[in-house]
């Protein structure tokens, strides 16, 4: 085993949602010659080489992981954090195991903007969703904060080749359609 624990070290409210807590764990050990592995294990990490960091989202939550610690936010309670931790130990330890298997990645992956889902809404900006605008709409999506069921016009006949598009940009970060 690659990684014997994370030791819960700081806890706070999410200084962008109040409803939600931020922590800080230590790693048993140093994690950061995993990291370009990682970033192939995961398919939403970016790895920074020269700062040293692989950031990635597990649903709605953010990590980043340093050399000996991490940082979390978006949890819902303590009952959240440690079971993120104990999801993070094992991706930590299933990614060692397969070392073998991985070829590293040292690249910087770019992540999707707004503007790359944005492109492939209606953009009539009727409000239905719940915010006022597509683009915004488009950043709830991102973010994970809205699932593309509320944009009642993607279901609409000659929609399905641009919903299938935003799907696969949903896919590639992780969440559920």
């Amino acid at each position: 085993m690659y990684l014997e624990s994370i030791d819960l070290s700081f806890i706070q409210p999410c200084t962008t949602n109040s409803n939600r807590i931020r922590i800080k764990g230590s790693f048993s050990r140093d994690v950061e010659e995993l990291f370009p592995y990682l970033n192939t294990y995961l398919k939403t990490a970016i790895y920074n080489k020269e700062g040293k960091t692989l950031t990635f989202n597990y649903s709605q939550k953010i990590i980043i992981m340093y050399k000996y610690e991490v940082a979390i936010s978006k949890l819902l309670n303590e009952t959240d954090a440690f079971e993120t931790l104990d999801y993070l130990k094992e991706i930590i330890n299933e990614c060692d195991s397969k070392r073998n298997e991985i070829i590293p990645n040292y690249d910087m992956r770019k992540l999707p903007s707004p503007i790359d889902i944005y492109k492939y809404l209606p953009k009539i900006n009727c409000g239905k969703c719940g915010v006022s605008t597509c683009l915004a709409f488009a950043t709830k999506l991102i973010n994970g904060s809205f699932k593309l069921s509320r944009c009642v016009h993607m279901n609409e006949a000659g929609n399905e080749k641009n919903k299938e598009e935003i799907e696969t940009i949903l896919l590639m970060l992780g969440y559920e359609l």
